[in-house]
């Protein structure tokens, strides 16, 4: 995990030059945290009834 947040850190700071290293620590760890979560309830979710996503936004296009 180290590798693949030293990595994330990189590319973050590549994409955003003007930001402080403390600042990297926090999206990053940010970053993770949420993807963590989102597969973690998908999971729960694959392990209950299957439902559809419903995205009722008019921006965004089917």
């Amino acid at each position: 995990m180290t590798n693949t947040y030293n990595q994330l850190k990189k590319e973050l700071s590549i994409l955003y030059p003007d930001v402080t290293d403390i600042e990297l620590n926090e999206m990053t760890n940010n970053l993770i945290d949420f993807f963590t979560t989102i597969v973690k309830s998908v999971l729960e979710d694959d392990n209950q009834d299957q439902k559809e996503l419903v995205v009722d936004d008019k921006n965004f296009s089917s």
